[in-house]
């Protein structure tokens, strides 16, 4: 693991774009070690708050800081030191389909070096590479598909690849934006299974956007709920009501948020 990491802190944020409000006022404490899940309906900001703690989305206001420091007016180099310590895991899944498994592994560790430093063991890898590889493969269940091409691998596969993308990044956060849309729902459960179990395993912090609310109330400890750019609620996932969840859905022509 990284050195301790006092967490995230978005203070008064708000994101616009071309003045359409994605997210207004938005305030959030991730501490080291925590799972949380932004939930609500399609449009309602997560994917944007995701940004946010990602640092690909800047704030069109407030502040977003990691460890006390600013991402938005951090340097570039520094800016990419802080980003290597955060696995991302987007929708798509971001796997180069046409490499091997293990060279969209050790892809992970490319924020930490430099350019050339980092494609050597794309190109080349080492033993010892290609081991640490192995064993975090292993944990995950697919030590087989090592050298197989990621386009010959099922969608469960493919989901398992990119978490060990993430393992071997030795990031202090896994963020992924709706990691069980594309999934049926043995294999949802599976995957959120396994993104927890991995989490706790590794001390990482776990923010996750996702849509299947009875997974998230039955797996995520704290539950955030967005609507149309703001915070409904924001407690444990024991604690929220049917009447939230029923506000929190409630359909409405207006709702219309990126």
């Amino acid at each position: 693991m990284n050195s301790p990491s006092k967490g995230f802190e978005l203070a008064g944020v708000s994101v616009l774009y071309e003045e359409h409000p994605a997210l207004l006022d938005f305030d959030l404490r991730v501490r080291p070690g925590e799972a949380l899940a932004f939930v609500g309906p399609s449009g309602a900001g997560k994917t944007t708050a995701l940004g946010l703690c990602n640092a690909t989305v800047r704030p069109t206001s407030g502040s977003v800081s990691l460890d006390s420091e600013d991402l938005s007016e951090a340097a570039n180099a520094r800016l990419r030191e802080l980003r290597a310590r955060i696995g991302f895991i987007p929708q798509e899944l971001g796997l180069i389909p046409n490499l091997r498994v293990s060279q969209n592994v050790l892809a992970g560790r490319l924020g930490h070096q430099g350019l050339f430093a980092s494609l050597r063991p794309l190109l080349r890898a080492g033993s010892a590479e290609l081991e640490k590889v192995l064993a975090i493969l292993d944990r995950l269940g697919i030590g087989e598909k090592l050298f197989h091409r990621v386009d010959s691998l099922s969608g469960g596969e493919r989901q398992r690849v990119a978490i060990a993308r993430t393992l071997y990044q030795e990031a202090d956060y896994l963020i992924a934006d709706e990691p069980l849309s594309a999934l049926d729902p043995a294999r949802a459960r599976e995957t959120i299974s396994l993104l927890t179990e991995v989490a706790r395993e590794n001390e990482l912090g776990l923010i996750l956007s996702l849509h299947d609310i009875e997974l998230a109330r039955e797996f995520i400890p704290r539950l955030i709920g967005l609507r149309r750019g703001r915070v409904l609620f924001d407690k444990p996932a024991k604690d929220v009501t049917e009447d939230e969840l029923a506000e929190l859905y409630r359909l409405e022509d207006t709702d219309r948020v990126s």
